[in-house]
């Protein structure tokens, strides 16, 4: 094989030889004299080749030791680098220990200042230094034009950013002079550092966490909206329900049309979201206690079953709907004012609930007890609840007192009627006056009125006879939706005479309004029969028991002797009715009285009757 060339190999082709065969007959020898390489020899081949390798260790040891030595000896005319141990072991021993001093060998650097230098090699570096001022020339004024490039383009990012800083700080003190505090972010991120806090502080824990939106700046220095922001703004909407069919709906909060960057009116719209949220969210923990009262909450609405409001069957729904929602067309808004004038006051008593959780956490806490104190939801439906049934019961008792004045009144029995429907309002004034809470706002002792047991009371005089004092009895309406009375309570209060003449107790208590109007028609009856009548016809007249009938007897008759005369006293429903009875035969006459028109007096029939 090491005897082929391309020469041989062309000349073998050209003499027509068999190049292949050759080079085998090549490789066989070489094998076999490979083969015939003893044991021993291969041995002394391995042994030599260790032998040479050490010998060039020891010469690279040997050098590099040498080496080290010179620049330790070198470095030793400096006092300071004097140092043994620097050297190398067999320079310590043969060198120092026998008495070799440091400092023996210097260095020193060539001065070639007197130096002749030729002219061709005076013109080369002439030549050479020419071109390195120049190319060093050309990069100082490179390096000065970008330099001046980089400080106009910092000079416009400058500008740039006092733009947008002073855009970001503009509409940042704009916000803060409308009122809204803003507060720095705890991440001091760059991007967003104040936030703007818009929900209330004594909101739910829930809705509070959530009244809180960094202020993020865009590209131009604006502020961005915040996701929250950005959220389509909810509102709370009432309809009521009359027979299937929606005749009322609370109208959706009108915007401000007031001057204002885009983000201030973004702030106001998430706020009122905020809270009517709250408001829906605290009303829906809420019907869970008022089930017995009719409230249900079923596919994120409330239904309220509306108290004893005239004599058709009336629904309150009650749910929170995106603003975007329109009303549809067609339908009836007779009751737009009922359900709008709901609405607000549930606003106006959320808001008022937050006033009174920073008014109780700024006074002094009850004492420490192991028992943690729950958390109440605010009366929001109970009084709506007992506002509403407040009313009614009022209102029904009230007409039913007025017919029976009117009615009365055109019989000639003169009962005027004094009514308030609600006794704190009517003492408004002067309790504010007087009142002792000076840390409560007006408006929060007012709205505080509405979340207290409602009283009314009503004052009725009752008809005298002539030269009679005259007499009040005093009805009491007391509406809470809670312990003891859970509803309306009617207590009725007569004048001592009255209740000892007719054998009445002075106090009594009822439920419902059919309950004490049926007791006061029956009352009235008796008062006209027993102390009306019997006073005026005192010597002729006489009673029996506790009905409300009275027996005169007349001046005179046909066969020279008195008649006795039954006459039945019947108030029912506002109507005043007499029922004359002969006791001698059952012909009966009967008056009515409706307090309608020019009607004869009570006196003066029952003086035609019995003379």
């Amino acid at each position: 094989m090491r005897n082929i060339t391309e020469q041989s190999l062309q000349a073998d082709i050209d003499a027509g030889k068999d190049a292949l065969e050759d080079a085998k007959d090549g490789s066989e020898d070489d094998e076999e004299d490979t083969k015939s390489n003893t044991f021993e020899e291969r041995r002394d081949e391995i042994m030599k080749m260790q032998w040479e390798m050490s010998m060039h260790l020891d010469f690279a040891r040997f050098a590099a030791g040498n080496a080290l030595d010179l620049i330790s000896l070198a470095l030793s005319a400096d006092p300071n680098k004097r140092a043994p141990s620097s050297f190398s072991q067999t320079f310590r021993a043969a060198g120092l220990d026998k008495g070799f001093s440091f400092g023996t060998m210097g260095l020193a650097k060539e001065n070639h200042e007197h130096d002749v230098v030729k002219t061709a090699e005076l013109e080369r570096r002439t030549e050479q230094q020419k071109k390195q001022d120049l190319v060093a020339k050309a990069a100082r004024l490179q390096a000065l034009d970008t330099a001046t490039d980089e400080i106009l383009k910092a000079a416009k990012d400058l500008e740039k950013e006092v733009r947008k800083e002073t855009k970001y700080w503009q509409e940042i003190v704009s916000i803060s002079d409308k009122g809204w505090p803003i507060h720095r972010m705890r991440s001091q991120r760059q991007p967003a550092p104040f936030a703007v806090r818009y929900g209330f502080p004594e909101a739910n824990p829930h809705f509070k966490a959530r009244g809180s939106a960094p202020l993020r700046m865009d590209k131009d220095g604006g502020i961005i909206l915040d996701p929250n922001l950005a959220l389509k703004p909810k509102t709370l909407r009432i309809r009521i329900i009359e027979g299937g069919r929606i005749t009322g709906s609370s109208q959706l909060p009108v915007e401000s049309v007031g001057e204002g960057l885009a983000v201030e009116k973004s702030i106001r719209l998430a706020r009122d979201s905020l809270l009517e949220e709250e408001l829906f969210h605290e009303m829906s923990l809420e019907t869970r206690q008022l089930l017995p009262y009719g409230v249900r909450l079923r596919d994120s609405v409330i239904t309220v079953d509306a108290p004893g409001m005239d004599t058709t069957t009336r629904q309150l729904l009650i749910d929170c709907i995106p603003r975007e929602d329109k009303v549809p067309d067609g339908q009836d808004h007779t009751y737009d004012w009922l359900a709008q004038a709901i609405a607000e006051a549930l606003r106006l008593l959320l808001t008022h609930e937050h006033s009174m959780r920073l008014y109780r956490r700024t006074q002094l806490p009850p004492p420490l007890t192991s028992r943690k104190q729950e958390r109440k939801t605010p009366p929001l439906l109970r009084t709506l609840l007992a506002m509403l049934q407040h009313l009614q019961n009022v209102d029904s008792l009230f007409a039913y007192l007025n017919k029976v004045s009117n009615t009365l009144g055109g019989a000639g029995l003169e009962t005027p009627v004094e009514a308030s429907r609600e006794e704190s309002l009517s003492k408004l004034q002067v309790s504010l006056a007087t009142s002792n809470n000076k840390d409560l706002s007006a408006s929060d002792q007012l709205l505080n009125i509405f979340t207290r047991p409602y009283t009314g009371k009503a004052t009725v005089t009752l008809p005298s006879g002539q030269g009679s004092p005259s007499e009040q009895l005093i009805v009491a309406i007391r509406t809470v939706i809670g312990a003891p009375t859970f509803g309306t309570e009617y207590r009725l209060t007569l004048p001592s005479s009255v209740a000892t003449d007719l054998g009445l107790s002075t106090e009594n208590r009822f439920q419902n309004t059919a309950d004490i109007v049926s007791y006061l028609d029956w009352v009235l009856s008796l008062h006209i029969a027993h102390r009306v009548l019997k006073g005026e016809y005192a010597d002729r007249a006489t009673t029996k028991g506790t009905e409300a009938r009275v027996t005169i007897a007349s001046k005179s008759s046909k066969k020279g002797q008195s008649v006795k005369r039954n006459i039945k006293v019947e108030l029912s429903e506002g109507l005043l009715a007499l029922h004359l009875s002969n006791s001698e035969d059952s012909a009966q006459e009967t008056q009515s009285w409706s307090g309608k028109g020019n009607e004869v007096a009570l006196q003066e029939k029952v003086q035609e009757w019995v003379g």
